[in-house]
């Protein structure tokens, strides 16, 4: 049995996986902009719900057509991880890359508005000025577009690798033997 390169078809539904990300928080966006400061609310419930579901059924379908068209339709729990992890690498670049042009270009403003609340919530716990002042600097040290990005890559990546987890254990497919 001659296997393909699983790169095209995973790089295929890591655009489609990135793209329908970067789609629903842009779309909930729209609908809320408020949504986007950080704070739970219903719609962001929704917003997370609807994000968890489309990233792990894309991770399925990809697999599942990985599994059935290249590998005969047999596919190790392994294999599987693996595949999904070929797929969450550059789906996490993307949308890390998205993250930046966000708080860099759409609302540069957000980051402010996360300092302040951060601010106020220490001022409220009883912070002095010089903890707030010396934690907001540090703070934003990490909150910058370019680290955002970074650690969002990181995020996303242990996100989907969650995710991946999950979708294998219905991607596994064992091949049968006959005694």
């Amino acid at each position: 049995m001659e296997t393909k390169s699983g790169w095209p078809l995973a790089l295929k539904y890591a655009l489609i996986l990135a793209f329908a990300t970067i789609a629903i928080n842009l779309i909930f966006y729209l609908i809320n902009p408020k949504s986007a400061g950080g704070t739970w609310s219903f719609i962001g419930i929704i917003q997370l719900l609807i994000s968890f579901v489309a990233s792990i059924y894309i991770l399925y379908a990809a697999t599942k057509v990985r599994r059935d068209q290249d590998l005969d339709g047999v596919i190790s729990y392994g294999k599987s991880l693996g595949f999904m992890m070929q797929m969450a690498l550059p789906a996490a670049l993307i949308i890390s890359f998205y993250t930046f042009i966000f708080f860099a270009y759409i609302n540069p403003e957000l980051l402010v508005k996360i300092w302040e609340t951060q601010a106020e919530q220490m001022a409220n716990s009883g912070k002095s000025d010089e903890e707030i002042e010396h934690t907001m600097k540090m703070a934003q040290l990490f909150n910058s577009p370019a680290a955002m990005t970074f650690f969002g890559a990181i995020g996303s990546m242990f996100q989907l690798f969650i995710f991946a987890l999950i979708a294998s254990i219905f991607t596994k497919k064992e091949p049968v033997t006959f005694e």
